[in-house]
């Protein structure tokens, strides 16, 4: 039996290159991922926040942005954190502000390699650095004075499906997460043609299992793109499905946000996936940009109870 296609090779740079999917600081060569990507989660540099009446707050640290809504109030000395990998900051800005989620999202971007993701969040430990360097970024903001982390969700878009996979993979930590949001990923590895390597999706099928269960939330997007040498995310979520013993039903509404014509819909207790049209790097997109119609929407209702 042949091994598995490489994660390293996961990299979608034909549709990328417009530029949308990294911050600035996170657009580095992909020579010095493996270097910087500790970095991201451990450096803070600052950029000073400011506390004005009606307006959000931002914390820059590392190749990490913070972002505190307009409308957001901690509740009983807690605070919800979204942790969002891949993708220009004022994206999910817009799309929290959108779904009116009373959370804050931090923005993680290293560039546009799905190895740079699960590299960077291998290391046990890795996340818990993270979650210290927003406290303190939070802290900055005057925001939630006092207020400890409450529930956490991890959400991707394209290649920043690796770092969630990396972090549900560390001990302990897929207990402490309570829901994951995926746009347009994840994506697999073959062990031969057309034959998915179903070990690497096991983490993906057992969070599926408990988000069925109601113990967590598991919502995913996906988009036609067609790949060569690995599973497209249509395959992929196809297999997660198969494995999970969920069934594909037709969708409730034809046409999603953006235009954004749906295939199929599957939803069975807290999983729920949907499947769209779309095959350009503009349909890739608009999973990102949709995630404050599609999915948070869920988050919002979980943690509204």
């Amino acid at each position: 039996m042949s091994s598995p296609t490489p994660l390293h090779k996961v990299v979608l740079a034909s549709l990328l290159a417009l530029g949308v999917v990294a911050s600035a600081a996170g657009a580095r060569g992909d020579s010095t991922h493996t270097a910087a990507a500790q970095e991201a989660v451990v450096r803070a540099g600052q950029r000073g926040a400011q506390v004005v009446a009606g307006e959000p707050s931002r914390v820059k640290f590392g190749y990490a942005d913070l972002y505190v809504p307009t409308y957001f109030e901690p509740t009983n000395g807690t605070y919800d954190l979204v942790v969002h990998f891949h993708g220009i900051p004022s994206l999910q800005e817009d799309n929290f502000e959108r779904a009116h989620l009373n959370a804050v999202v931090v923005s993680v971007n290293l560039g546009i390699a799905s190895d740079a993701y699960s590299n960077a969040f291998r290391a046990p430990g890795s996340f818990d650095f993270l979650l210290q360097q927003t406290q303190r970024a939070l802290d900055k903001t005057g925001r939630a004075p006092g207020a400890h982390l409450g529930r956490i969700a991890l959400e991707a878009w394209s290649a920043g499906f690796a770092a969630v996979g990396a972090i549900l993979k560390q001990p302990g930590v897929a207990e402490r997460v309570d829901a994951v949001l995926l746009a347009d990923g994840p994506h697999a590895a073959y062990i031969a043609p057309h034959q998915i390597y179903d070990a690497g999706i096991e983490k993906w099928v057992r969070f599926a299992q408990a988000a069925m269960r109601g113990e967590k939330l598991f919502a995913l997007t996906h988009s036609s793109i067609q790949t060569t040498g690995y599973p497209s995310t249509t395959e992929t979520i196809g297999e997660i499905l198969r494995l999970a013993s969920v069934d594909k039903a037709a969708p409730a509404q034809a046409v999603g946000p953006r235009g954004m014509r749906a295939i199929y819909e599957s939803n069975v207790g807290n999983f729920h996936v949907e499947g769209f049209e779309g095959q350009t790097a503009k349909d890739h997109i608009d999973h990102i940009k949709a995630m404050g119609d599609t999915m948070l929407p869920y988050l919002r209702e979980r943690w509204s109870r």
